[in-house]
């Protein structure tokens, strides 16, 4: 059950778009509209306090995604429309949950209207998750480092954090770091969890490029989302790398020291103990 309770939604009704749906040959051949009904999750309170549309649901967005797959699918079953409608919202959009309404006028004499509606999304949704992200930069770091606790706590509520580190750049010659780890819970998902973590990382000028070390004015790994395992393109979860750095590693054992990793079925204090990084030069700073 989708726990909606003290949730705030974003609504988007009747989108029509005419699409080649349905099971006799006529269907086949002849485009009919179908029309949709969708809602959405999201806190009002946090767009409604920035006014940007970074920090809600862009559903002028989900309206031409949708209108751009709906248009060039060729389904036979609404019910398949539907699932595949719920999909791109909560994989493309990072919603939790989505409830999707399609209508297909006409399609049964006598009757106004048939069609399917359903919800999908995470079972768990308004269940909040305990979030580790590493946080670092080499570019004027008190400046990005502030930046980032005030976005992240502006987003995602009250924050836990570990000892701030300055150590070496790893894989390439350059400043030194400073590197941290932030904890917070959240009930989003992981995509809207993600995506937030890359608009911070834009407030900060940060340019992605393929190169995997390299100068950072920000950069805001995910680490940990609750106990969930992830591998797939988008995310890998636990990150891989925490348990290969000790920048990522040691502030993170220090801050969540109990937790048991996911994969690994020992606490990130033992994998700490374990991992033979406590050689890597780091000290303790503080910011400006």
């Amino acid at each position: 059950m989708i726990t909606t309770q003290n949730q705030d939604v974003i609504f988007l009704t009747d989108l029509r778009v005419r699409t080649i749906i349905g099971i006799n040959d006529w269907e086949r051949r002849v485009r009919q509209t179908v029309a949709i009904d969708l809602e959405m999750p999201t806190d009002a309170r946090l767009a409604a306090g920035s006014d940007a549309i970074d920090d809600t649901l862009n559903y002028k967005a989900v309206a031409k995604r949708l209108i751009s797959f709906i248009g060039e699918s060729r389904f036979q079953l609404v019910e398949t429309l539907a699932e595949r409608i719920a999909s791109i919202v909560l994989k493309e959009f990072g919603a939790p949950w989505v409830r999707v309404h399609v209508h297909k006028p006409g399609a049964v004499r006598g009757a106004n209207d048939v069609g399917v509606r359903i919800q999908r999304g995470d079972t768990g949704a308004g269940a909040r998750r305990d979030v580790y992200v590493a946080v670092g930069s080499n570019i004027e770091p008190d400046t990005h480092l502030k930046l980032a606790l005030d976005e992240l706590r502006r987003r995602f509520g009250s924050l836990r954090r570990s000892t701030i580190y300055r150590n070496p750049a790893v894989g390439f010659e350059g400043d030194d770091f400073f590197n941290m780890v932030v904890g917070f819970q959240t009930s989003k998902s992981v995509e809207a969890v993600a995506a937030a973590l890359a608009r911070v990382e834009k407030k900060a000028a940060r340019k992605r490029t393929a190169e995997r070390f390299g100068p950072r004015t920000l950069d805001l790994d995910l680490l940990l989302f609750g106990h969930q395992v992830i591998d797939n393109p988008e995310f890998q979860i636990p990150r891989a790398e925490l348990t290969k750095f000790a920048f990522m590693l040691r502030p993170l054992a220090e801050l969540a020291g109990p937790v048991v990793h996911p994969t690994a079925n020992c606490t990130l204090a033992e994998l700490w103990e374990r991992s033979g990084l406590d050689e890597h030069p780091m000290s303790a700073v503080d910011l400006k």
